[in-house]
């Protein structure tokens, strides 16, 4: 008779059987356990958007024009106004006496000197009712004035000229005002008659005043 004894084979299976199970199950909650922490962060991820990338991020950073520090205004002082001189204060005399003693040659400084009496003259300019003809006078005055300058016209022609189409510019100027009388009962301003009366007969000559011949 043959004596089968299957308790032995048996038992070692289950030692061998239990420790394969127990490591399969121990991987299954491994896998179960990532799986589950997986899809949070999924989740997370993809309502918060894609990471940035750091080389772009920097590159925009260098970009990006770095806010201006705000500029407290500074108050700009103003500037004293220049006090325009009215007919009372303008005194065509005083003027030209300025340009006798700083230009005393009249003849080396004639273009100088001629000058300085145009820009002393331009103050009665607006102040005359026809501007216009001291305008004339003054374009003969430099031109005249070079000339004395290069010796190719005597002092004395040139005072005759000057005073010759002054006398013109006089005349004219009654002329106009007669046509259109304007209101007699005002005098003229001070540098008005200062003008009028200047480079009379009396500079045509040789020595005439030079307080008025100009």
């Amino acid at each position: 008779m043959i004596e089968i004894v299957v308790g032995r084979p048996i038992e070692a299976g289950a030692r061998e059987y239990w420790p394969r199970r127990a490591r399969c199950l121990v991987v299954l909650s491994l896998c179960i356990l990532l799986s589950c922490c997986g899809a949070p962060r999924q989740a997370i991820e993809k309502e918060a958007g894609p990471a940035p990338d750091p080389i772009t991020e920097t590159a925009t950073a260098a970009t990006e024009p770095t806010p201006a520090a705000t500029a407290i205004p500074v108050p700009i002082p103003e500037a004293t106004p220049v006090p325009t001189p009215t007919a009372a204060t303008v005194n065509l005399s005083g003027a030209l006496a300025e340009c006798r003693s700083a230009f005393p040659d009249q003849i080396a400084q004639a273009v100088a000197r001629a000058s300085c009496v145009i820009k002393a003259t331009d103050l009665v300019r607006p102040l005359l009712p026809f501007p216009e003809l001291l305008d004339r006078e003054n374009a003969l005055r430099k031109a005249l004035a070079e000339q004395v300058q290069t010796r190719t016209m005597s002092l004395l022609e040139r005072n005759i000229q000057i005073q010759k189409l002054h006398s013109q510019l006089l005349e004219e100027e009654r002329s106009r005002l007669s046509a259109a009388p304007a209101d007699g009962s005002k005098p003229p301003p001070l540098a008005v008659t200062q003008w009028r009366q200047s480079n009379g007969e009396s500079c045509g000559r040789l020595g005439g005043d030079s307080g008025t011949c100009y």
